[in-house]
């Protein structure tokens, strides 16, 4: 405030003349509530002087109306932190500024920034000394994000505004600002009103209720009191009092050319109570009137009486970061009407002018502030008339509270490191403070959940790792890859406060382990199995994570007979493989684990090698072999029975063993095989009277192989042996019993496999071509057979038939099965037809008839 009024004082000298400067600093003392600095006035009623006589130190007092005004400014500039530790921070800006008398409405005087932290603004306000109505403010919101709010609060000119710089020049503007859950804060700014000139009475002055002056009334004889016209050019304007109220003051006042009031000649005497005067006046230029007004001059009385402080603590303590506003002491002083001040300018403290309460002007943090610990405030009571004051020394201790947690840097731990790092190497540098103004001692600790126990240290101001890490799990894999824990930071203070920094640590992996093979390394396979076909699967595990993330390969298999997949490690053939040429093969088999370190490299991978055995099956593949496929061989009737007919020639890729059977053929079972070789029972019976063998055998002889692996899977071959029996002829006496001839009953058995009908025409055509072949071949035969002659018994022919028919004779097994049992025929011997050739022949296998 003390700094408002300086600079006030400084505008006066500039825009007034010597004669005024006194009432106009008196004026604008009563309305800043400030008493009236004497020095101040003296020193610019010297400096004015100084320029008008020339003096050659102008250089000199500049420098120090520049420190003067630095030294203000630096005070003042105090008052914009009455935010610190809330919530609402202003800009820096201009504390003062310059508005035209005759601005209309809606002119905007000033503006400036303002910031919310975690609120938004609910309202703004501005109040003026003197007291008007003349100002409105307004803000809108300019930035938003997730915690800060900032806003343009803007100073207009309200409706009804009245400016008049011959009546009020300047004015103290309050700005308060407040929050939805903030305290409302405030700041100052001094706004001088610009003259204008012009040749029209005031504003104020032409207005019904017209202007009203507060004078002293120990203001000096002739000083002025108000100016009705400030324009130069209204110099021929004729001032004229019509009437005073009361009229006892008619002879007291008076205006002059200029258009100014003053004070009468002799003064305004001692009153205990206040006068008012009102000068009811007219302007006129010939005869013109250019306006009338009122002006309401109100006298103030003056208490001759000192004030004495009667109550003034000499010490008092208050804790920091209690607010703005705060309550700290409170003096008192006798006297009507004392006025309390302070005597030196202090932006952290203010007093009621009226009722001697000190507060704080803002927050008051010694953190950010550590001066604020001791102040003096040299407080000064004034009485009503501010001649008269009393002095008295208050000393305010703040003290420190712990209201700051340890502040740490960085505010987070973050690192990635490979699995291996050893044990002591130092991860993170933390470095913390206690903000606080006593600047307490800290102690660190950290809190592990379950997977960071005892994997970390705090140690000589940093983290440490305290056991090996670890990749290779599946609970890690889970927490991808990261160990997190918390640095408590506690300080000394009552109560003490703590601040918690995350540390985060993510475990980079690092490939340890080769693979390892298990499980069986001999797999087996049946011999001409199918390509694709699986053979058996390889088994290797990793214990770097991925667990078993292994690619398998065959090493120099040339050529190719096998594959393995190279992620399931399933062995599949890719050939029809043969036992009998190669039994066993052996693969080397490579595993490479698929895991590398954070950045892939490929020397980085660890390969592993194995030997598996593939054993190939034998099996039953091949049938027996024999060569010759057919035997033909001619016997006695009396081959004995230990001397081999036959012996078969078979042999077997599969097998060493062979079976033989006899399957067929074997007509009165006169035959055994053993082994390879063909018997006869000799028990071949050629008694007419009784069992007649053939003198044919056809044998069918099954060659079985027997591998000895699966009884399952066995192969035949069928070997033809046809044997020829002579009968061997023994001396017998000769019997009249004709030789019976068997007549062999064929069986027909008529399949239908397709079944067509012809048209009628069709039938008729091939009926008559039927008939007619008939008859030709009848005709033939009839021809044939009239050139035909039968020979005689003992010619030679008839021998060569009869040995036809003796090598050739029709089985006799045979015929009998279709005879009926016990029916003989005899057939004459000396038949001629029976030993002539009658054209047909006779396949002794299917009993049939072949012409």
């Amino acid at each position: 405030m003390e700094a408002l009024y300086a600079r006030a004082v400084q505008y006066i000298k500039f825009n007034l003349d010597q004669a005024h400067q006194e009432a106009r600093a008196a004026r604008f003392a009563a309305i800043a509530g400030m008493p009236i600095r004497s020095d101040l006035l003296q020193k610019e009623k010297e400096d004015v002087e100084a320029d008008q006589l020339g003096f050659t130190g102008e250089g000199d007092h500049q420098d120090e109306e520049e420190k003067e005004e630095e030294h203000v400014n630096e005070h003042y500039a105090g008052a914009d932190n009455f935010g610190d530790g809330g919530k609402i921070v202003l800009e820096p800006f201009e504390r003062t500024a310059t508005v035209p008398e005759n601005s209309p409405a809606g002119t905007k005087i000033h503006e400036f920034e303002a910031t919310v932290f975690e609120d938004t603004i609910a309202i703004t306000a501005v109040t003026s000394k003197p007291e008007t109505e003349f100002f409105i403010s307004t803000f809108k919101r300019t930035l938003q994000t997730k915690t800060t709010n900032k806003y343009t609060v803007e100073i207009f000119l309200n409706n009804g505004v009245s400016l008049d710089y011959e009546w009020t020049p300047m004015y103290l503007l309050t700005i308060i600002i407040s929050g939805v859950h903030t305290p409302p804060l405030s700041d100052h700014i001094l706004l001088f009103v610009q003259d204008v000139p012009d040749e029209q009475c005031g504003v104020q002055f032409q207005t019904p209720g017209g202007v009203t002056v507060h004078v002293k009334e120990t203001a000096a004889p002739l000083s002025q009191i108000y100016t009705i016209v400030s324009a130069r050019s209204a110099e021929n304007f004729t001032y004229t009092i019509t009437d005073i109220v009361p009229a006892s003051a008619k002879d007291e006042f008076s205006v002059d050319q200029s258009g100014s009031i003053n004070i009468p000649m002799n003064g305004f005497r001692h009153h205990n109570e206040e006068r008012i005067f009102e000068l009811h006046v007219t302007v006129t230029q010939n005869t013109e009137t250019i306006c009338t007004g009122t002006l309401r001059i109100v006298v103030i009385p003056v208490n001759h009486h000192p004030p004495i402080f009667t109550s003034a603590p000499i010490t008092v303590s208050i804790p920091e970061n209690q607010g703005p506003e705060y309550y700290v002491a409170k003096v008192t002083a006798t006297g009507d009407k004392v006025h309390y001040h302070l005597k030196t300018f202090n932006p952290s403290f203010q007093i009621g002018e009226e009722t001697g309460m000190i507060k704080t002007s803002y927050n008051l943090d010694l953190d950010q502030k550590p001066g604020l610990a001791v102040n003096l405030l040299e407080i000064v009571a004034f009485d009503d008339s501010y001649l008269y004051s009393a002095l008295a020394n208050v000393t305010v201790y703040v003290t420190d509270v712990n209201d700051n947690d340890p502040q740490c840097t960085p505010p987070i731990l973050v690192a990635n490191i490979p699995e291996t790092t050893p044990v002591e190497t130092t991860l993170f540098e933390l470095t913390c403070s206690d903000p606080d103004y006593s600047n307490t001692n800290l102690s660190y600790t950290i809190v592990a959940n379950d997977n960071s126990y005892f994997k970390f240290k705090y140690d000589a101001n940093s983290v440490k790792v305290n056991e090996s890490l670890d990749y290779d799990s599946a609970k890690m894999a889970s927490l991808d890859f990261q160990y997190t824990a918390t640095v408590i930071v506690t300080d000394t203070g009552r109560p003490p406060r703590t601040t918690t920094v995350s540390m985060l640590v993510t475990v980079t992996q690092v490939n340890e382990f080769p693979p390892v093979f298990h499980g069986i390394k001999t797999f087996s396979v049946p011999e001409n199995s199918p390509a694709n076909t699986w053979v058996g699967t390889v088994n290797a595990t990793d214990a770097d994570w991925v667990y078993n993330n292994v690619g398998f390969s065959i090493v120099g298999h040339d050529p190719p007979i096998f594959y393995i997949h190279p992620y399931t490690g399933q062995i599949y053939t890719l050939v029809p493989l043969d036992f009998e040429k190669i039994d066993t093969y052996t693969l080397t088999i490579q595993a490479v684990d698929m895991n590398y370190n954070l950045l892939f490299d490929s020397t980085q991978q660890r390969t592993s090698y194995a030997q598996y055995t593939i054993n190939v099956e034998n099996v039953n593949d091949v049938p027996p072999v024999c060569n010759p496929p057919f035997y033909e061989e001619v016997i006695y009737s009396t081959r004995a029975d230990n001397i081999s007919i036959v012996t078969l020639s078979c042999t077997d890729k599969d097998s060493s063993f062979l079976n033989y059977k006899i399957v067929g053929g074997n007509i009165n079972n006169r035959f055994i095989s053993q082994r390879n070789s063909l018997f006869s029972r000799n028990t071949f019976s050629y008694n007419p009277d009784g069992i007649s063998d053939p003198t044919t055998f056809e044998l069918r002889i099954e060659v079985t192989d027997d591998n000895g692996i699966s009884s399952k899977v066995q192969l035949t071959i069928t070997v033809i042996v046809i044997i020829h029996v002579i009968p061997w002829s023994t001396t017998a006496p000769t019997t009249t019993t004709p030789s019976t001839t068997i007549t062999p009953v064929n069986k027909i058995v008529t399949v239908l496999d397709n079944y067509w009908k012809p048209e009628a025409w069709f039938v008729v055509v091939l009926a008559l071509i039927s008939a007619l072949a008939v008859v030709a071949f009848a005709l033939l035969l009839w021809k044939c057979l009239s050139r035909t002659s039968c020979c005689g018994q003992g010619s030679p022919q008839n021998e060569i038939f009869q040995h036809l028919l003796q090598a050739r004779p029709l089985p006799q097994a045979e015929a009998q099965k279709g005879n009926e049992i016990g029916e003989k025929k005899q057939l004459s011997s000396d038949n001629p037809l029976s030993q002539c050739f009658d054209g047909r022949a006779i396949d002794p296998s299917m009993s049939s008839i072949v012409f």
